[in-house]
């Protein structure tokens, strides 16, 4: 963690004030999906990271709020709640893996009736991302990559960085900790941005996925086992060249879940198959680039679905 952490490229007040577009709700395959739309023009879509069940946070598409309205004003902006996260319904147990949320992310575009969109992923939702894409070409435009840990070549450090917090599970302050751990600058943890957390992970059907993942230990014997095995063979199509879509990468060089290193190990990846992937690298930005530096990722982002719009 820096210790003299510098100002974020939105001041503190405007970003408890960035509020998210109306809520919506549409059936996907059966389970109700909660998602926000905004604006006109080419679309893009973002897909956080995380995962349901955890006790410690619960990432929903909130996560967005200070990227959604700002490129609204140029483009047609959907970001949802992923299958079990959020205010999206649950999955049955035999559905808390990975492969569940890329299904679910998949017929969701479809159930919108979408035309290729400008694909925006981070985190374990950059996996998602690149993974939908790789099944469903016909899906996507273009793919932006933050901070993908659970994508990139190697093995993550969130067990050691996020280990033991000090602060009951659940409650504000360890919410607090966790993302400011996540973070560069403690200060971009805002109080809305906690807020938004506490809400989700109070909800009784979300309380039920905590049951599911820790209690009945699904995580460990369904979810993690089934995510490494489909990490391995998504990896081997991407150095295969199959992705075959305009990819640009951004990165939180402060990151200390996810390293810089492995950022570049991903573009080296991609980029023998394309001359098209980009790489950039935030400076004084953790996982949460788009949150530390969000005039600088909104202006980056729209370039770049720019230069690739139909």
């Amino acid at each position: 963690m820096a210790s003299n952490p510098v100002i974020a490229d939105l001041s503190l007040g405007a970003q408890t004030k960035m509020p998210m577009p109306a809520a919506r709700t549409i059936d996907v395959d059966g389970i109700g999906t909660r998602y926000y739309e905004a604006g006109c023009g080419e679309t893009i879509v973002f897909i956080y990271g995380g995962s349901f069940g955890t006790s410690d946070s619960a990432s929903s598409a909130h996560t967005w709020n200070l990227n959604l309205l700002p490129l609204a004003s140029r483009f047609r902006v959907i970001a949802f709640d992923k299958i079990g996260q959020g205010f999206t319904d649950n999955p049955g147990d035999d559905d808390y893996t990975m492969a569940a949320v890329v299904r679910h992310a998949g017929a969701f575009l479809r159930a919108l009736q979408l035309p290729p969109v400008h694909l925006v992923g981070h985190s374990r939702g950059g996996y998602a991302a690149a993974r939908l894409t790789l099944a469903h070409h016909d899906l996507v435009r273009s793919l932006t990559l933050v901070n993908s840990g659970t994508l990139s070549p190697g093995v993550g450090t969130n067990e050691v960085v996020l280990a033991r917090p000090p602060f009951p599970k659940g409650s504000a302050e360890c919410v607090r900790w966790v993302y400011r751990n996540y973070s560069f600058n403690p200060a971009a943890v805002t109080d809305a941005w906690v807020a938004a957390v506490l809400e989700v992970l109070a909800l009784p059907k979300y309380r039920e996925s905590i049951e599911r993942v820790e209690g009945a230990r699904l995580g460990a014997t369904l979810f993690l086992p089934a995510l490494a095995r489909e990490k391995r063979e998504t990896l081997q199509w991407i150095n295969e060249g199959r992705l075959q879509r305009p990819v640009q990468i951004i990165w939180g060089s402060e990151d200390r879940t996810a390293i810089l290193q492995r950022g570049l190990d991903l573009f080296h990846l991609l980029a023998r198959h394309d001359r098209r992937v980009q790489f950039h690298a935030f400076g004084q930005a953790g996982h949460f680039p788009f949150r530390e530096h969000p005039a600088r990722f909104n202006a980056l982002l729209g370039r770049f679905v720019a230069a690739h719009a139909a």
